[in-house]
């Protein structure tokens, strides 16, 4: 199943027949402007689209910390925070990820009528995980802000300190398994040609130098590649272009003919990278979020390291 779901082969859901039309131009527009060699998906959103369209079917998320939304913050934008939200992907453990997610998506509002759009500091981790978790969760109106509250104030637009708040409504959650990676599904994976174990970690965590108190163990998944998830990035508010994306990707091994599962510390940095893969067309991509965190507690599961 290709884990990119994208609007002219959707089946569209009960009461959501209207809003085809608008998606479509949504997804025109979002397309990255005057440059043909970026990223182009649906996956993300301009700071000029959504200010025009902010009131037109929207809802925008402020996925930093509460502080600095109370500084300052997209008008209209309702605060989330994901950062408690640590997912663990045992068949025990999903059903509670899913509950969390529930209640964390039920204070946006989500009537199934809205682009959701979620933005953080610039082209950060925050973001790109909530988007993922809404992903898995079923709801397929997922998008982010490219550049995220940076690229907002550089093009001059207008921010707001007023709290914004939706009335909650329940959200249910439809778990879709192909983007998800749980760490069984990476064992069995392990040493198969057909598949590429992406880590996208410091070279130190990597290497097993790291020495985390917050992790059982330190060191990688055996057989995983490493690119860290900062080398995606052009700059702070955008990804690299994609014949310099492509290249990186291929030096170590990570090509679009292969299933492509990532992971991190704990699926925030991976879920980043996860989108940069996502925008590249990659058609079989997973995110591990349970990530080293999990792997490193689990003691039945192999560990490899630099010698």
């Amino acid at each position: 199943m290709n884990s990119t779901p994208s609007p002219r082969r959707l089946r569209i859901q009960p009461g959501l027949a209207a809003l085809a039309s608008w998606v479509w131009l949504g997804v025109a527009v979002s397309s990255i402007q005057g440059a043909p060699a970026t990223p182009q998906s649906e996956w993300l959103v301009e700071a000029g689209w959504l200010h025009k369209q902010a009131k037109n079917r929207v809802i925008i998320a402020d996925t930093r910390s509460e502080q600095q939304y109370q500084q300052g913050h997209i008008p209209g934008a309702v605060w989330l925070d994901i950062s408690g939200v640590v997912a663990r992907t045992s068949e025990s453990a999903l059903p509670v990820l899913h509950q969390e997610l529930a209640a964390k998506f039920a204070t946006l509002g989500i009537t199934g009528a809205e682009q959701v759009v979620f933005y953080d500091e610039s082209m950060g981790t925050k973001a790109p995980k909530a988007l993922w978790f809404l992903t898995y969760a079923g709801y397929r109106w997922g998008r982010v802000l490219h550049g995220g509250f940076d690229a907002w104030q550089k093009a001059g637009l207008p921010v707001s300190t007023e709290k914004a708040v939706r009335p909650p409504t329940p959200f249910s959650v439809s778990p879709n398994p192909a983007v998800l990676a749980s760490a069984d599904y990476v064992a069995k994976r392990i040493g198969n040609r057909n598949a590429v174990i992406f880590d996208v970690r410091s070279r130190d965590e990597f290497a097993g130098r790291d020495g985390s108190r917050h992790c059982a163990r330190s060191g990688r998944i055996p057989g995983a590649v490493w690119l860290e998830w900062s080398q995606l990035l052009e700059t702070p508010l955008s990804y690299r272009s994609v014949a310099d994306l492509e290249k990186r990707l291929k030096d170590v091994g990570a090509t679009p003919d292969k299933e492509i599962l990532v992971y991190c510390h704990l699926g925030n940095r991976a879920s980043n990278s996860y989108l940069a893969l996502q925008l590249l067309g990659y058609a079989r991509v997973r995110n591990y979020v349970g990530s080293w965190h999990e792997w490193a507690a689990r003691l039945d599961l192999p560990v490899e390291k630099d010698q």
